[in-house]
């Protein structure tokens, strides 16, 4: 906790304000349920029957449903709040969890597939929420909310999730995933109804999605931001399969190694929260994380030493800080009558070659299992030159300059 300099108190929130503070623990619990199953998730779809080509498609299959789940998401918002919608769409994503926890047969996911999807409707209102109430420093709130805080749960996710999956099978991992999103449920719960708008603040017309790409900065940031996720979800959906296959690891040690990415993920993080230049400069520290994620997946690929694999999953963390500093960049980038429909593209876009990764992962596997990770790698490594140039093009044009907080922050 952070102490209060004036009374000597500690604060929940970390001084984010009490509202981002809801948003931090709520994106922490979030990320402890994801990092429990994500680990085993493709070795379940397997144990349940399913040949490698269908663990690809099971995996990548709520694309398109989360595509439904988002386009509306910036208008039922706004007619039923932020809080409202969260709420409802994490408490899907749970139950889908207990489906998972229960079924039987491949085909019995469905319910896991479709509550997933759904529960991907909360990223894109938090980070509007978080936007509104953080003021200028967007980029620092961005990075201790959706990368610092849930990258340390994501890390103890999957060691407590391997020792449940030790001792009672890979089930235990999805109910542990279940009560997280259940503390998640009560953290978003605590954020406000409505939007306590300064007094002499003016309304902004309403926009739309055809307005929001026009934009030539949300533009370049959603070009980036789908083909970083693609190429990063193709190397890093089937590690635990290689892993298992090519390695000889079982499922619990998986899990448990897959705690290391979080490591990667909170030191990137914290380095960014703490340099003003890669908070000033998103595309150029979205560079370094892809370049270390395509390091780590050629470590995969080239070693079976256990210190290297675990430098690997330290590496692969980079994934989701690139993810988190898009949605920053979007932040800043983005006009702010246009930011609720940016954000929920983005969500869209980036959750659609999230799914899209894994079924053609799946293809490449089954041709050799080392392929989907080097071909990865090889775009990885491409994508690098291009975010620099979106750098040098995003100083060269006219910045948005930031407006100031429409909410005030409760900074104790």
């Amino acid at each position: 906790m952070r102490r209060n300099r004036q009374n000597g108190r500690w604060t929940w929130h970390f001084g984010l304000g009490g509202e981002v503070g809801s948003v931090f623990w709520g994106m922490v619990f979030v990320e402890a349920a994801f990092g429990g199953y994500m680990g085993i998730w493709p070795l379940w779809i397997e144990a349940l029957g399913a040949p490698v080509t269908v663990v690809g498609l099971v995996i990548g299959s709520s694309g398109l449903l989360r595509l439904a789940a988002l386009a509306p998401s910036a208008i039922l918002a706004e007619r039923f709040g932020a809080r409202r919608l969260i709420v409802a769409a994490r408490v899907a994503a749970g139950l889908g969890m207990v489906g998972a926890a229960i079924a039987t047969h491949w085909t019995h996911l469905f319910m896991m597939v479709i509550g997933s999807a759904i529960g991907e409707l909360a990223f894109p209102l938090a980070q509007s929420h978080v936007v509104a109430h953080a003021g200028r420093d967007r980029v620092r709130a961005f990075t201790l909310v959706f990368t610092v805080g849930p990258a340390i749960a994501f890390g103890l996710g999957p060691l407590v999730a391997g020792a449940l999956v030790s001792i009672w099978g890979m089930r235990a991992a999805f109910i542990f995933a279940a009560l997280c999103t259940a503390a998640s449920v009560a953290a978003f719960s605590r954020i406000e109804r409505g939007s306590r708008r300064k007094s002499g603040a003016t309304e902004t017309a309403a926009s739309t999605y055809p307005e929001a790409l026009a934009d030539p900065g949300v533009r370049r940031v959603l070009a980036l931001q789908v083909s970083t996720i693609f190429a990063l979800a193709l190397g890093t959906t089937l590690v635990p399969t290689f892993l298992k296959d090519e390695r000889g690891m079982d499922p619990a040690r998986v899990a448990t190694l897959g705690g290391a990415a979080a490591v990667g993920t909170v030191l990137f993080g914290l380095t960014v929260a703490r340099t003003r230049r890669l908070q000033a400069a998103p595309f150029v520290a979205i560079a370094f994380a892809v370049a270390f994620v395509a390091t780590g997946l050629v470590a995969f690929v080239r070693s079976d030493a256990i210190a290297l694999i675990v430098l690997a999953f330290v590496l692969r963390g980079g994934f989701f800080s690139a993810w988190a500093l898009f949605a920053a960049a979007l932040a800043v980038l983005a006009p702010e009558r246009h930011r609720a429909r940016a954000f929920a593209t983005s969500e869209m876009l980036g959750g659609f070659a999230f799914s899209l990764a894994p079924v053609i992962a799946g293809q490449l596997y089954a041709v050799r299992p080392s392929l989907p990770l080097v071909v990865a790698a090889t775009l990885a490594c491409a994508l690098v030159p291009l975010l620099i140039r979106a750098h040098v093009i995003s100083r060269r044009a006219t910045p948005v300059v930031a407006p100031a907080p429409e909410f005030e922050p409760e900074i104790a």
